[in-house]
């Protein structure tokens, strides 16, 4: 299927390119690790989130607003224009938080880590948060465009800068959390303005159109609060541990974090190239009921699966060597998060995938119903198992509310765009694959028994061979996969 193999050359490049942005914050973290105690990391979580919560609130929808109209605007100039206001518009309403962080930063830093001495680096986050406003819409002007390529080389320039920035702010200067902030600052402004030079600058027509204004704040507006309801999900439990317990363990449920990373690139390199593939081939396709689309739908959830299980369970049964050898001890506590934050990633995008029959159907409402519910069970959640079980329970109500969200999702979008597959296989095939990334690092870290590399490998064998037990992937897909994306390349 012709779009399965553009799905697979795009996700390959995009992957490339998120792999390379990722790998520069794994290339720091050794140095990070060893210059900065888990409080400080715990700073840089709480600020990371903080950023999330205001671009949330400002970024007034945009994202979804202009992914929208986009591929609606009639004529390269309308498409342009559009971008231009789009672009207009976020520089205006970014500058509400970063003002806001700027006057009253000695007070945030009070408010939040108790001390002013984090004052000049809320001023730096300021910044930040004004500039990822530009980044987040020229990536989207990549995307529209179907420019992996491109995207790459700029991702390749943040892989130069930013390690090179980070160890000699933080580790030759020792500037610290300040040092780590500016890094990511003086990487932003660099690599937007050769982005801009380099190839979204032709995007923009530089012409303020107030229609455009009107309808993408109209359908962005809505998006705010499901956007909200997100953060809520996935972000504000570091203010429950942060209230209940300290930046220690946010320092530790960041490491954690960080090493689930991996599976976020299979997420953002999938997501990617995902969407427009699918939207062109529902467009396109003529029958009623869809058939490709659902063929399309089904076989990118099983390899999705496939792909995503496998590496959640080589991340988790060597986390603790891999933990232990590049960080430092006392890092090393995070393993015990590692396993329920990675899997809830599986499960957000197994949701995206899965629930796009609401998409498809033009049916946005019940997104928010369902966050609603997931994000409130999860929230409500963070009040018992956050005192009682501290950074573990903020990672173990993450899951709880992914599971619940992507169930829903399934269910919903079943009843609007039915396909014909088993849900059995897949949570059995999960609910394996997570226990078994539960057991080994908490068996190591409680027990302090270390586990052999024979019985890890042994046992590593075994969870790949799941894949083809339930019949998800099979070896000849495997290898036709890899030869049309070998020709696509070489195309």
């Amino acid at each position: 299927m012709s779009s399965i193999k553009d799905l697979s050359k795009d996700t390959l490049i995009y992957g490339v390119g998120t792999v390379l942005q990722r790998i520069i914050g794994f290339v720091l973290l050794p140095f990070y690790t060893r210059a900065l105690v888990p409080a400080q990391y715990g700073v840089l979580d709480t600020l990371a989130t903080l950023t999330f919560f205001l671009s949330t609130i400002f970024g007034l929808g945009l994202a979804g607003a202009t992914s929208r109209y986009f591929f609606i605007a009639e004529g390269e100039d309308e498409k342009r224009k559009l971008l231009y206001t789009s672009a207009t518009i976020r520089l205006i309403s970014y500058s509400i938080p970063a003002l806001f962080l700027i006057i009253f930063s000695s007070d945030i830093s009070v408010i939040l880590f108790n001390s002013d001495k984090y004052s000049s680096v809320i001023i730096a986050t300021a910044f930040l948060i004004y500039l990822s406003s530009q980044e987040e819409i020229q990536s989207q002007i990549f995307r529209f465009y179907r420019e992996p390529i491109k995207y790459t080389v700029v991702t390749i320039l943040r892989a130069i800068i930013y390690p090179g920035s980070g160890i000699l702010l933080v580790v030759v200067l020792q500037w610290g959390v300040l040092g780590a902030t500016l890094t990511s600052l003086i990487t932003s402004i660099i690599t937007l303005t050769f982005a801009y030079l380099y190839f979204t600058r032709k995007k923009y027509i530089r012409q303020f159109s107030w229609l455009w204004a009107k309808k993408m704040l109209k359908f962005g507006f809505p998006l705010i609060f499901t956007s909200m309801l997100g953060w809520i999900n996935n972000a504000s439990n570091r203010f429950f541990i942060l209230h209940y317990q300290d930046l220690s363990q946010i320092g530790l449920y960041s490491i954690g974090n960080t090493f689930s990373q991996p599976i976020l690139l299979v997420n953002m390199a999938l997501t990617m190239g995902f969407g427009v593939l699918l939207m062109s081939l529902y467009s396109e396709e003529k029958a009623e009921d869809k058939p490709q689309t659902k063929t399309f739908l089904i076989k990118i959830w099983d390899t999705y699966l496939a792909i995503a299980i496998s590496v959640a369970a080589l991340i988790s049964i060597f986390s603790f060597d891999i933990i232990k050898f590049i960080t430092t001890p006392a890092y090393l506590g995070g393993i015990l998060a590692l396993p329920f934050l990675i899997f809830s990633q599986i499960l957000q995008m197994s949701a995206q995938i899965t629930g796009n029959g609401m998409t498809l159907k033009e049916q946005s409402k019940p997104y928010f119903w369902i966050l609603l519910v997931a994000a409130g069970t999860g929230f409500g959640l963070n009040f018992y198992f956050v005192p009682n079980f501290g950074f573990v329970g903020a990672a173990i109500t993450t899951i709880i509310s992914n599971a619940i969200y992507f169930i829903l999702s399934y269910y919903w979008s079943q009843k609007v765009f039915y396909i014909k597959r088993s849900f059995i296989k897949p949570a059995t095939y999960f609910l394996i694959g997570l226990s078994i990334a539960i057991f080994f690092p908490f068996y190591e870290l409680k027990l302090g028994v270390h586990i052999s590399y024979l019985i890890k490998t042994v046992v590593l064998i075994l969870v790949l061979t799941l894949p083809f037990i339930f019949k998800f992937v099979d070896y000849n897909q495997i290898i036709n996969l890899f030869n049309s994306v070998k020709q696509k390349i070489k195309g």
